[in-house]
């Protein structure tokens, strides 16, 4: 199946400035463009949203009502968008912030050899209910989870912002010692965390724009 796609296009003389007008006109010419609906070029595995920066806590603090508005909203495909993916971040803070979420293991545990002490508080700051909603009630079944950040013990920096890399990649050595396998772990045991709730993580993402620098302008 074809369709028409008709652009207007400006066309002819640029105008010549003269001493007190101008000359040349600009004309209007039709241009049509055949698009075969027809021809696949990719996949689409779907579309999606993302939850990160509490915006699932929000949500979750809103009435039963409201609650249900926006969650028909996003994934509905009678009374909203129908999003099929969900992206969920994974927290690297020891403490709630604005923009940060808490970690599973939110301490360090002793050093990169040192048995893990994980914690699971089974709402991961709003998360695990959007999760359970989106896969129960409107059959998503892409689960994103994302980390912005390894936690800052992990890093060269002791921050899970303001850049800093991770000890024991490339150029990157810290007296704490090699955190590449213990970050592993940690990654690993979020998805184990949510297969425990009957939530499948499809995809998994251990860090997120690793070369963005904050600036800060001082007014």
């Amino acid at each position: 199946m074809y369709s028409a796609l008709v652009l207007f296009v400006l066309g002819g003389a640029l105008p010549v400035l003269g001493v007190g007008h101008a000359k040349g006109l600009a004309r209007r010419q039709a241009l049509t463009i055949n698009v075969n609906l027809g021809q696949k070029y990719q996949t689409m595995d779907g579309f999606g949203v993302s939850e990160a920066f509490q915006r699932a806590v929000t949500m979750q603090r809103l009435s039963a009502t409201e609650q249900r508005k926006f969650l028909d909203l996003l994934f509905s495909m009678e009374k909203g968008a129908g999003l099929s993916i969900l992206r969920n971040g994974i927290g690297s803070s020891p403490d709630m912030s604005d923009d940060h979420m808490v970690s599973i293991q939110p301490r360090n545990p002793g050093g990169p050899k040192a048995t893990p002490n994980y914690k699971w508080d089974k709402s991961d700051n709003g998360q695990l209910w959007v999760s359970t909603e989106a896969a129960n009630t409107y059959g998503v079944k892409t689960f994103y989870a994302n980390a912005w950040s390894a936690p800052g013990y992990m890093k060269t920096n002791g921050n899970d912002a303001n850049g800093g890399s991770l000890c024991g990649v490339s150029g990157a050595t810290c007296s704490s010692g090699d955190w590449k396998q213990a970050y592993a772990d940690y990654l690993v045991q979020y998805v184990k965390f949510y297969a425990a709730e009957n939530i499948t993580i499809t995809h998994l993402g251990f860090l997120n724009e690793p070369d963005l620098t904050w600036v800060t302008l001082a007014i």
